[in-house]
């Protein structure tokens, strides 16, 4: 205070506001604020004679005030954390006036407050946002959209991502009741929608796998009864031609109930893992495809193979290659050629050792956007006799065995065909 009194013994008058002091009492304290207000006395002759001192308790509105401050900033801290995007667009223009972190990183953290609508977020207008926008500012009824698409530009333009968002355009209105801004709040639903289409998409699949049981179980009904029909005809006295003829069917009948049985596993799960070679596996599913090769003048080469034993769910590893070779075949309808083969390798990213199993063909190949979707379920190029199922299929059994799978395509006119490679780690199954 010293200082100060000496500027207003010099003439200049001075005002401390709110100057803080801590009370102490014997049992208590509590903080106080004063208001100083120091003011030169003097005489007729202008000569300072003396000081005038007002001193006001401003402890109840400093505190009001501070109140007032930190209520404001726990809104701002609520508003800026919140789950949820909020923005405020000011005037019939749409310009944006306020928004938070999630609004921010839902439109890619862009530079848009003091910006329109239109100038901020363009895609916004192409899809009808500022027409709703200007419906709700003229008829001032809010407007609740439900899961709706929304296209959002990412990385400078060069590509969009849909967002499925539930939101709320909120007119705000002035103390005559007129609109002023309009409050934009909402939540991106993203994720939940994934995770539902997913769940339709689960139950879209065990239906199918309850319903492939149902056909194989009652297909292999009545093969066997074909089966001991055929027997008992053939040891009958029947002319040499008609034996070769039940014998031929008896070969077809064989191929229907091995398919039925790959039916079957594809709904029922193995249980116990086993040793196999690799070279058994490819085998046994050449075995369900040998009239349609032959058929299609497709040339398998095999080998060469690994001869280490790989431990394993045989039949589901059996449905996976089935799947391979079975669309290798359909995309050489013209001919081709078919490689198989196997071998010891490591998967540099973690050192581990396995075996790898290639499955390739020379025919048309995959589209490059074909390729991007091949793993996802329900895709299929193959029109309505395809189920986009095997792969999907595929990559599950792959995952499930720790393994990992790859592919390579190519359409070139001169250089085209598919390459599946599996990776299976000798440590994958524990048994």
């Amino acid at each position: 205070i010293g200082p100060q009194v000496d500027s207003v013994l010099r003439g200049e008058g001075i005002l401390v506001e709110d100057l803080f002091f801590e009370k102490r009492h014997t049992t208590s304290h509590r903080e106080t604020y004063w208001t100083y207000s120091y003011t030169p006395m003097r005489n007729p002759q202008g000569v300072i004679r003396g000081i005038f001192v007002v001193c006001t308790d401003t402890t109840d509105a400093v505190l009001a005030r501070n109140r007032v401050v930190e209520q404001k900033q726990r809104l701002a801290d609520l508003f800026e954390q919140a789950p949820a995007f909020f923005a405020v667009l000011r005037g019939p223009e749409h310009i944006f006036e306020l928004t938070n972190r999630s609004y921010q990183e839902l439109i890619g953290n862009r530079d848009i407050i003091g910006k329109s609508l239109q100038e901020a977020l363009p895609e916004a207008v192409t899809q009808g946002f500022v027409d709703l926008l200007d419906q709700v500012y003229r008829s001032g009824k809010p407007y609740i959209g439900h899961a709706t698409p929304v296209e959002l530009y990412r990385s400078s333009h060069s590509s969009t991502e849909i967002r499925y968002l539930d939101f709320i355009y909120q007119p705000m209105r002035e103390a005559d009741g007129s609109i002023s801004s309009i409050l934009v709040f909402g939540v991106d639903v993203t994720e939940g929608r994934r995770a539902t289409q997913m769940l339709l998409q689960s139950e879209k699949l065990t239906a199918v796998g309850q319903m492939a049981s149902t056909i194989a179980h009652e297909i292999n009904n009545p093969l066997e009864a074909v089966t001991n029909l055929l027997y008992l005809a053939r040891e009958s006295a029947l002319l040499p031609e008609v034996q070769s003829y039940i014998a031929t069917a008896e070969e077809e009948l064989k191929r229907v109930s091995a398919i039925a049985s790959q039916t079957l596993r594809f709904h029922r799960q193995l249980t116990r893992a086993s040793l196999i070679e690799s070279e058994a596996l490819f085998e046994s599913s050449l075995t369900v495809y040998t009239r349609r090769i032959a058929n299609s003048s497709v040339k398998v080469v095999k080998g060469p193979y690994s001869k280490r034993t790989l431990l394993c769910y045989e039949g589901e590893i059996r449905q996976v290659l089935n799947n391979l070779i079975g669309n290798a075949i359909d995309a050489m309808a013209t001919g081709g050629t078919l490689f198989l083969r196997s071998h010891e390798v490591t998967d540099w990213r973690n050192g581990s050792r396995g075996i790898r199993l290639t499955v390739a063909d020379n025919g048309s190949g995959i589209s490059p956007q074909a390729l991007s979707h091949i793993f996802e379920p329900f895709f299929t190029t193959k029109g309505a006799v395809g189920t986009g199922l095997g792969l999907w299929v595929t990559r599950e059994i792959i995952e499930r065995h720790k393994g990992r799978i790859r592919v390579w395509s190519s359409q070139a006119p001169h250089r085209h065909g598919t390459v599946f490679t599996i990776f299976l780690p000798f440590d994958g199954i524990t048994d």
